[in-house]
């Protein structure tokens, strides 16, 4: 005779996915394919619009999309403005910066004017994804976050010799020496030997100054305070933009 519990975990086993395709409460890989968010919504200066990014599954590239919407403020006329996602106003609200896949290859950040020619500029050409886009209360900057190689006394081997090796050369992989808890994330494999510096770039498009390098540094108040906020109440003070020096 079969047990109870051992013919419930026979019934699991080779009943369990058509069972569980019956069934309406559940999550499936398909209901997860098809799910669709929106995010970062940011209120217009003057209180009339509202830009947000809309985001969804590519089912045949295995990856993530983004679109920037707009709307009204009472939420009539959604609509798609472009591909990006991470918008945000201007001070004056006549621009909005964001990023999106741009040259040479990766996320860069992007300005785009919102008028009716709706003419769009990319502001950086950077070798490492963006982020914390935040605008300098002139809007003649744009502040961000950048990973950059941590290259210090005392980091992870393969670091030290990633700035070492020749473009194009192909060395011997290093061994990785894992040094962080955080060291591996889901969809993305090993997490970068790096630290986050924060940059200023002009909001035409420039080279981007490096004004602070800090782990995990998060681009915070930008603002009559003249300061930036980051993580654990550390409070890194930064002179105006005008008195920044590279």
């Amino acid at each position: 005779m079969i047990r109870p519990a051992l013919a419930a975990i026979l019934i699991s086993v080779f009943a369990g996915p058509q069972a569980l395709a019956q069934s309406s409460d559940r999550i499936t890989l398909a209901d997860y394919l098809e799910w669709e968010g929106v995010g970062a919504p940011r209120l217009s200066p003057d209180g009339g619009q509202i830009i947000y990014a809309r985001n969804w599954i590519d089912k045949v590239n295995d990856r993530r999309e983004s679109s920037i919407y707009i709307m009204n403020a009472d939420g009539s006329r959604p609509r798609r403005l472009l591909n990006g996602s991470s918008p945000i106003w201007s001070p004056d609200g006549s621009r909005i910066a964001y990023t999106a896949t741009g040259e040479p290859s990766g996320t860069q950040i992007f300005v785009r004017y919102m008028d009716a020619e709706g003419a769009i500029t990319q502001a950086t050409r950077l070798t490492s994804a963006p982020g914390n886009l935040r605008w300098s209360p002139d809007g003649k900057s744009i502040a961000f976050t950048m990973q950059v190689p941590n290259t210090g006394g005392g980091f992870r081997g393969e670091s030290q010799v990633t700035a070492l090796r020749p473009r194009g050369a192909t060395w011997t992989q290093t061994p990785r020496v894992v040094e962080k808890l955080d060291y591996r994330q889901d969809g993305q494999g090993f997490t970068a030997d790096a630290v986050q510096h924060l940059f200023v770039v002009p909001a035409d498009g420039g080279t981007p100054r490096a004004e602070f390098l800090r782990r995990a540094a998060q681009v915070g108040v930008w603002g009559r305070i003249r300061r930036i906020v980051i993580p654990r109440a550390q409070v890194v003070e930064l002179r105006r933009l005008g008195e920044l020096e590279g």
